[in-house]
């Protein structure tokens, strides 16, 4: 993972709480929805707030849905 500077952070962090506005408004279709939390996943994996590829002792995913 590359190393992000101060600014990067905050900008990222600024989007971040943006688009989890858009989510709570609730005026977006549902595959607005969909598109805008993939950017906010993205978004908290890149920050270290998410990582995918977690997995528990039995080896399933725990961030997976199926």
């Amino acid at each position: 993972m590359a190393t992000l500077t101060l600014m990067e952070v905050s900008e990222m962090r600024v989007k971040l709480k943006s688009l989890e506005k858009q989510i709570v408004s609730g005026q977006l279709s549902l595959f607005e929805r969909c598109e805008i939390e993939d950017e906010i996943l993205e978004l908290k994996e890149q920050l270290g707030d998410f990582e995918r590829s977690v997995r528990d002792d039995s080896g399933e995913c725990i961030n997976c849905s199926g």
